[in-house]
């Protein structure tokens, strides 16, 4: 009696191969290949207890793949006896894996949180990246919805809605061991309205669902001046955006004043426009002897 079972682990790519007979001694054992690859094999032998022999390969390659036959021959040089098993084709197969997940640079994204802020109605198009042998199916799903199934790699929602805010993540499946996921993915869709803007001293909040424009001017007799960062050896001023954590419709925008003059007391302006409108604070500095206060 002659056998063979092969036997795949593709976590780790090894394969073990047994030929079992049923005679005890005198007897060879040998494993035939049939295919296309004339690279150097290299695999081990082990004797097992029970009349047969196992065949591991270590780290499976791609150019294995090809008919293997358990060939059984009478220790002998007179005219030695043989005989042969069934072919068994074996295939190198890897598990999926999901490399990454391919977004467009616009998007505003929290990494910390794996959070990406749409505005309704805007496209969201997210590319799932996987690998595997064989090639594994993708498809996109929604946390929550069972019935949310996009087959292929690429998530493509031409106009977002605040129904489409949720968890997504891909899976990856080519039957080689159990379906792999991706990480989840929040995809969180904002109200989009025009800008507006609340005054705490420091800094100016603008509230919007992306940030908008937000520029700095002081009032002066010949009309209102554009401020730009600046610095010189009689007057400074630093524009920064960005200091402070808040709410993602909001983004806070500084105006500094170092050491102040005669020259920088006035009316202050921060102007804030997108597509949908134009908003403004003014605030005032005033001075008493060397003490500066803000008026709004």
């Amino acid at each position: 009696m002659l056998s063979q079972t092969p036997r795949n682990k593709n976590t780790n790519r090894i394969v073990r191969m047994k030929c079992k007979h049923n005679e005890t001694s005198n007897y060879d054992v040998c494993l035939d290949f049939t295919g296309e690859s004339n690279r150097r094999f290299w695999y081990t032998v082990r004797y097992d207890s029970d009349s047969s022999v196992t065949v591991v390969f270590n780290r499976f390659n791609p150019h294995y793949d090809g008919q293997y036959t358990c060939v059984v021959r009478e220790n002998t040089d007179d005219d030695p006896l043989e005989w042969s098993s069934k072919s068994v084709y074996l295939k190198y197969t890897t598990m999926p894996e999901i490399q990454d997940l391919i977004y467009d640079d616009a998007y505003t994204f929290n990494y910390d949180h794996r959070l990406l802020f749409l505005n309704d109605g805007s496209a969201l198009q997210l590319q799932c990246v996987a690998s595997g042998v064989p090639e594994p199916k993708v498809e996109w799903k929604k946390k929550g919805n069972d019935n949310y199934v996009i087959e292929g790699p690429l998530l493509d929602v031409p106009s977002v809605t605040k129904a489409d805010s949720g968890f997504y993540f891909c899976e990856a499946n080519n039957g080689i061991g159990d379906p792999v996921k991706s990480t989840k993915l929040e995809i969180k869709v904002l109200d989009f309205f025009p800008p507006k803007m609340r005054y705490t001293s420091e800094p100016v909040i603008t509230i919007m669902s992306t940030s908008p424009t937000v520029t700095w001017w002081k009032e002066t007799e010949i009309g209102r001046q554009r401020i730009i960062r600046e610095s010189t050896s009689t007057h400074r001023f630093l524009i920064y955006e960005g200091f402070f954590s808040y709410p993602e419709t909001e983004t806070d925008h500084r105006l500094i004043i170092e050491a102040p003059t005669q020259f920088q007391l006035g009316t202050y302006v921060a102007k804030a426009e997108n597509s949908l409108g134009v908003a403004e604070l003014n605030f005032t500095i005033n001075a008493a002897e060397t003490t500066y206060t803000i008026q709004r």
